[in-house]
């Protein structure tokens, strides 16, 4: 029997990871903090474990109890689910006691996953990138003396917040914020046009599996971008990039891109990738493994859940990736339910032409 264990520190992104991995393990148990407790009411959770340690500020003795749980539970793989457990096995892999899911070392993951300093990296490696500035405070950019030939609108987002949080459109100067809740803030110039999202599997700087997206409000759609691929190929090499890396794109009406913001983890969507026969998470244990061969995917297209739920009654007008994301959905009707409720709430929406 296989197992696997999944490190949790929220519910979101985490729980598409513990469905990936219900896939291609028979058991999975989850260690995790905060809101990850939801992930018990998942079908897909073997076991629930509370973790009383925070994975962003690990202790050795948080270390000894993974390595104890681990051990006791004789655990196949260890996965990482957010940006704080994958930096976590970045640091510390070699110290869990079992094999983990393939991350970049330390040293490149907080490379990419500060948006600051990727706006650096973009620069240096020669990938089109939108005009961006740093700032402490608000106060110190309406101090800069460019401060009076800011064009608008304008992006103003943390530095290493994901999810979308804390991410603003500014339309004009009145529209700017006395203060924000973080430090530092960027400042980025707006990049008009579609938003894209591109991730890759990686191996020792070569890209293993690839999946691309075009995400709306009503449909989601399998893409591919040339431009994309060639320039996140030319990071992942200059990095030997190990693991999953994703990006998010803007492209102007014009087909210029523009590369926003870096993910050096696995993402919210990544579901549907597994929907088209590309599982991340069975592909990255392959390679841990020394499998190779990635399997040829279904190009897809699938409506929002909302839109598809209209079409229950005329079932014939769905294809076959939708009639796959609502077995995927009523496979797990606790979470579907409470994903549901969230979405009716407007926990999570677009905000100003930036995807979250």
């Amino acid at each position: 029997m296989k197992r696997a264990l999944v490190l949790a520190n929220g519910p979101r992104i985490q729980y598409r990871v513990l469905r990936c991995a219900g896939e291609c393990f028979d058991e999975v148990y989850v260690l995790g903090a905060n809101d990850a407790y939801l992930l018990k009411r998942s079908r897909f959770c073997e076991r629930y474990i509370d973790f009383t340690g925070d994975f962003a500020n690990i202790r050795q003795s948080d270390l000894a109890d993974i390595r104890r749980l681990c051990a006791v539970n004789k655990i196949d793989m260890v996965l990482p689910s957010c940006s704080r457990t994958t930096r976590l096995l970045a640091a510390h892999g070699a110290e869990i006691g079992a094999p983990y899911y393939p991350v970049p070392d330390q040293e490149t993951f907080d490379a990419l996953d500060d948006k600051w300093r990727f706006a650096g990296v973009c620069a240096d490696l020669g990938l089109p990138v939108p005009l961006t500035r740093r700032f402490e405070t608000m106060a110190d950019l309406r101090r800069d003396p460019d401060y009076a030939h800011l064009e608008f609108p304008l992006i103003l987002k943390p530095a290493a917040m994901s999810g979308g949080y804390g991410v603003r459109r500014i339309d004009s100067a009145d529209a700017l914020p006395e203060h924000l809740s973080y430090t530092p803030i960027i400042c980025q110039a707006y990049v008009p046009g579609e938003e894209l999202s591109a991730f890759y599997l990686c191996e020792a700087g070569k890209i293993f599996a690839s999946f691309s997206y075009r995400r709306t409000l009503t449909k989601l759609e399998e893409i591919r971008v040339p431009a994309i691929d060639a320039h996140a190929s030319r990071l992942v090499a200059h990095f030997r990039y190990d693991g999953v890396i994703g990006f998010d794109v803007r492209r102007r009406p014009d087909g210029e891109i523009a590369f926003i913001e870096c993910n050096p983890r696995f993402w919210y969507h990544m579901e549907v990738a597994m929907l088209a026969g590309l599982n991340f998470v069975t592909l990255g244990c392959r390679l841990r493994e020394g499998e190779s061969g990635p399997p040829d995917s279904d190009t897809l297209k699938i409506r929002s859940p909302r839109r598809l739920c209209g079409n229950l009654l005329t079932p014939w007008r769905l294809n076959r990736a939708e009639r796959a994301y609502l077995r995927y959905i009523v496979r797990d009707p606790a979470i579907s339910g409470w994903a549901a409720f969230q979405s009716a709430i407007g926990r999570y929406r677009l905000a100003g032409g930036q995807l979250l």
